[in-house]
C-alpha cells in the first residue's frame, strides 16, 4: 500500500511542478485545494464507516440470514416447492400473531439500542472536517477572485479517484 501512496504523490507532485513552470498558479492553487478536500472527505468516510461497522459487531450486531435471503431472493423463484399435502393457506391463532408481532417489536427495540451505541462513528470530526475545508476553499478562492471552476471539478475528481483507489489498497491491507 505504501507504494501505491508513493506513486500517487509522486504523480500529484510531478503534475503540481509541470502547472507551477508554466504559470498556472491560480490553477494549481485550485486543484490542489478540491484535490485534498475531496481526498479527506472520502477517506474520512471509508475510516468512518469502518469504525461504524467494528463498532456494530462489538455491539453484538450480526446478520439476519433472513434478511439476506429476502435480498437474494426478493420475488421467492428460489425456495423449495411446497408438498401437494400442505395447506397453503394455514389459520393461524390470533395469540400467536399477537405473540409473533410483540417478539417482533421487542427486536426492533434492541437493533435501535445498537444502532444509538454506534451513532459516534456517524458524527465524527474525521467526516465533516474536510467538508468545511473545502467549503471555506471555495469561498477563499472566490472572494479573492481566483476561483477556476474547471480546474475545481478535476481537481475535486481527481481527489475522489485517489482517495477510492487508496480506500481499496487500505481495506484489502487491513483485512485478514
Amino acid at each position: 500500500m505504501t507504494k501505491l501512496i508513493y506513486r500517487l504523490l509522486f504523480i500529484e507532485l510531478f503534475f503540481s511542478l509541470f502547472l507551477f513552470i508554466q504559470g498556472y498558479w491560480y490553477w494549481l492553487l485550485n486543484f490542489q485545494l478540491a484535490f485534498v478536500s475531496s481526498l479527506l472527505i472520502i477517506l474520512g468516510s471509508f475510516h468512518s464507516y469502518k469504525r461504524m461497522v467494528n463498532k456494530r459487531i462489538e455491539a453484538g450486531e450480526s446478520q439476519d440470514d433472513a434478511l439476506l435471503e429476502k435480498l437474494e431472493d426478493p420475488h421467492g423463484l428460489y425456495e423449495e416447492d411446497l408438498d401437494e399435502g400442505q395447506n397453503l393457506d394455514q389459520d393461524l391463532d390470533l395469540k400467536a400473531v399477537v405473540k409473533e408481532e410483540k417478539e417482533r417489536l421487542k427486536a426492533e427495540k434492541q437493533s435501535f439500542k445498537k444502532t444509538l451505541k454506534t451513532t459516534p462513528a456517524l458524527f465524527s470530526p474525521l467526516r465533516f472536517a474536510p467538508y468545511i475545508f473545502l467549503v471555506l476553499s471555495f469561498i477563499g478562492l472566490n472572494n479573492n477572485h481566483i476561483l477556476d471552476i474547471p480546474a475545481f471539478l478535476i481537481g475535486l475528481g481527481a481527489g475522489i479517484t485517489a482517495a477510492v483507489v487508496l480506500g481499496k489498497a487500505w481495506i484489502v491491507s487491513t483485512n485478514p
